[in-house]
Formats: structure tokens, sequence, C-alpha cells
């Protein structure tokens, strides 16, 4: 409803005058008020003050009278003009119940929060940007966040899946992102630093033709002034990476046997034909991962288990493609290897791979994290990112069975994003270390396409005001 009448509104300035736009906003916004976090709204993050559920009879009697009402005209009514019209005409009798239903909310709540801290929830818009995987294509989110936060737009939630969880993992590490510094480290990232044709045992990942090594790749750009590596508390932004769990029998054998099934226990880099032989062979096997019964979806940071996770283990097990990215903890690690054994063991997997493959752009996923209070406000707007859809380049269109069968996947969370935004044009899926003209290319390819969204999703942004109505 809020976004079929903020399109009218964006459509159509001064149909209606700010008065009446804002109790339009405001009426719809408390109709939605069911639990929050007082003063998270305002600081744009979690505070120390108790969650509030909020319950009167007044509120479950406004709820209904404007999905009624209101609900009708604005699902309804196909013109945007005549949907912000007809809105502006139900609402105008229902006023005197609006402040009344605010006004009984305040006084039952008067010791959880303030009529103040009740409107800036109501009023407060937060973003959340989801970005989705696709391997190279999706370099363009770096120059879609950068527009972003030059209009001063600043993400309050990130979650990514695949390359979406590796990009959103440099955009929660501060909270005003330097993309130029960004940009000059993945010119510098060499091939043979990223990607290694080196066989080793498999821990908690899932064997492929190469290993993804990316604590060598951006490891000095996730550490503190001591040098520590940073867990995902340490990130100025909270963030979650989407993960897909290899479900027990779904492979019909153990993950050293599936490498030697595959051919993929390799210790020497194969000519650039077999690469692409080998490559080409996996990509079929891997429309057998995008199986509800082969994978589980597992979001690294939602729960208590995993939410020190190392910030660059959590990106790298999301990027892991099946067959063909392995990614595993290296080294001695005891913290994450007592929070692996636990998590495998718990949701009863034998393998880490590439969220995609479950979840490739997990709107639903960020809608319930945020109902589920991570932070703090529920008075959202969610933006989806999605690279991997199909097209008819030609790094694309031989993918098309793979980018048409999760296409269908991302249409089962479409609704849980006010707008989900598909990047066309975008490099090549399989271009994963892209040159500093292509990256230059991708990143204003990105930024050309958020610029044309940009002013309707800043519409969404304009701080909602309470107005009573007129005696």
């Amino acid at each position: 409803m809020e976004r079929k009448l903020v399109e009218g509104l964006f459509k159509h300035p001064g149909v209606v005058n700010r008065r009446s736009e804002n109790q339009l906003r405001y009426a719809i916004a408390l109709a939605s008020l069911d639990t929050f976090q007082p003063g998270a709204a305002k600081k744009g993050a979690l505070t120390n003050r108790p969650e509030v559920v909020v319950r009167s009879q007044r509120l479950a009697g406004w709820r209904r009278r404007v999905l009624t009402n209101l609900g009708n005209v604005l699902v309804q009514t196909r013109n945007s003009r005549e949907r912000v019209e007809a809105a502006n005409r139900a609402l105008y009798p229902m006023l005197p119940t609006l402040e009344k239903t605010r006004t009984e909310v305040i006084e039952k709540y008067v010791n959880d929060f303030s009529a103040r801290e009740l409107d800036q929830e109501l009023g407060i818009k937060t973003l959340v940007t989801i970005a989705g995987g696709g391997g190279g294509s999706g370099y363009v989110y770096l120059g879609a966040w950068d527009v972003l936060q030059s209009a001063g737009l600043v993400p309050g939630y990130v979650i990514g899946a695949s390359i979406g969880a590796v990009l959103g993992l440099f955009r929660a590490r501060n909270r005003f992102a330097d993309f130029d510094e960004y940009l000059a480290l993945a010119k510098k990232m060499r091939r043979d630093q990223v990607f290694r044709f080196l066989s080793v045992k498999t821990r908690y990942g899932l064997p492929g033709i190469m290993r993804l090594y990316l604590h060598a790749a951006i490891g000095n750009a996730f550490r503190d002034g001591d040098g520590r590596e940073l867990l995902l508390p340490d990130l100025d932004i909270p963030y979650e990476a989407v993960v897909a769990g290899v479900r027990r029998r779904a492979l019909g054998e153990d993950t050293e046997q599936y490498a030697r099934s595959h051919h993929l226990a390799l210790d020497e880099r194969p000519s650039p034909f077999q690469l692409r032989a080998q490559i080409a062979s996996q990509l079929v096997r891997l429309v057998g991962f995008i199986n509800p019964r082969a994978v589980e979806e597992i979001v690294i940071g939602a729960d208590k288990l995993t939410e020190n996770f190392n910030a660059i283990d959590a990106a790298g097990f999301s990027a892991a493609i099946p067959g063909i990215l392995h990614y595993d903890v290296s080294g001695d690690d005891p913290h994450m290897h007592s929070i692996l054994r636990e998590l495998m063991e718990r949701e009863n997997v034998i393998a880490l791979v590439d969220g995609g493959v479950v979840n490739n752009v997990p709107s639903r996923t960020a809608w319930q994290q945020v109902r589920a209070g991570k932070i703090g406000t529920r008075n959202c707007y969610f933006l989806a990112f999605d690279c991997f859809h199909p097209q008819m380049g030609l790094g694309h269109i031989w993918l098309q069975p793979i980018t048409r069968l999760i296409a269908y996947q991302v249409a089962l969370s479409r609704r849980y994003a006010q707008k989900r935004i598909e990047f066309r044009p975008t490099l090549s899926p399989l271009n994963l270390l892209p040159s500093a003209e292509e990256l230059d290319r991708a990143i204003g390819w990105g930024r050309r396409q958020m610029s044309y969204s940009l002013p309707e999703i800043q519409k969404h942004f304009e701080r909602v005001r309470w107005v009573a109505p007129a005696q």
C-alpha cells in the first residue's frame, strides 16, 4: 500500500498538499505498527532500550479500517493519479479516528516511549540493501552504492549472497565508504593471488576446480588497528551473509569422494581450454544444487552461534560456487573451527557453499531479519540488487538455463522488497577478476542505473510527520 501511494505521489507532485501527504503516509505507517525499539529509527542503529510490542483495541480497529478503506483503493486503482486522489478522499472521514488511535497508543505506553519516539519510528525510514549473487556481474553494485551514499542514503543493514556478500562486506566495513579506495584495491588484485589450483583437505567447504583465497586478497582491509581480523560485530553496518548448507545424503558421497568422482583433486593449473571445459562441466552440475532438497539456507550472523563469525570467512563461504570455487578456513583458527563444527552439526550439513544456489536475492530473509529485530526499527525500505538474470550479451546468453532457473527462485521473494533493480548491462558472471578498464565500465553502469532510479527512491525517505486533523 505504501509503495503504491508513494509511487503516485512521486509521479504527480502536488496532486495533494503536503499536509494530506503526511497524513496519508502516517495513517499507513500507524496501521503497520507492531513491535519496535524506541530510539532506533532516530539513531539509525540498535539502542540499549527494550523492544516494545504495541497492542491496543483502537490500533487493531485502525488496521482493519486502513486495509478496508485504503487498501482497496491503493492496490486496485491502476491510474496512479486517481489512486492518490481516491485515497485522500477515503482518509478524510477517518482522520478523527487516526488522532484518537495515536493518542491511545501514546497514553497506554507512556512508560515505554514518548510521542516523539513513536513519530520517529513511523516517520523515519531506514535503508536495507540486499545484494544478489552473480559472479563478475555484481561489480555494478559498487557504482550503485556510491550513488546512494552521495545522496545521503547509507544502509542500516546489508545482506548478500555470493558476490553480493563479498561486495556487501566492503559496503558494511565503514558507514561512509571510500569507494575509490575499494576500487584501487580491486584493481591491484592478481589472479594467482585470489584463485589457486591447489588440492587441500576439505573441512567445511565443497571441493572445486580452484580455491578462493579471500584473506590473501582483501585481508589487510579487514583488520583493526592492532592487526586483528575483523569479526561481524566490528563492521560499522550490521551485515549478514547467506550461505547454502549441503544436506547429508544430497551428494550420495562424502566430500572427498565427490572430489575424486568429479576430478576436482588437481594440483596443477589446467590449460585455458581444459579450464573452460571443466567450468562448463561443473556449471551443468550446478543446476543440481539449486534445489531445496539438496541445500538449505543458513544466514551467517543471524544467531548467537554465528554472530561472531570472521567477516571475510562469512563472505568467502557465501561465494564458494559448488564444484568451481572451494573456500575453507585456512590455518589454525580455533575460534572459527569451533563455530563451524557446531554449525554443521546443528544444521546436519556436510559442506557450506554459494548462498546464491539457495537464495540468490535474499529479500525475504532481509525482511524476516528486520521483523525479528536486527536493527531495532521496522520502518525500512528494502532495496534489492539483482545482476544475475537472463541477458543476451555474449558473456551471458549461454548461462540462460541457470539464470532462468534462478529467476524463478528470486520471484518467490520479490514482494519483500519495495524495489528490485535488475542491472543491465553487466560484465559476464564468469569474469570474476576483471581488468581495471572493465571494472571502471561496470561501476559506471551501476552508477548510471542507480542515478535513474534514485529520485523515486528518495521520495520514500522523505520524513513523514504527524499532522493533526484540522479542527
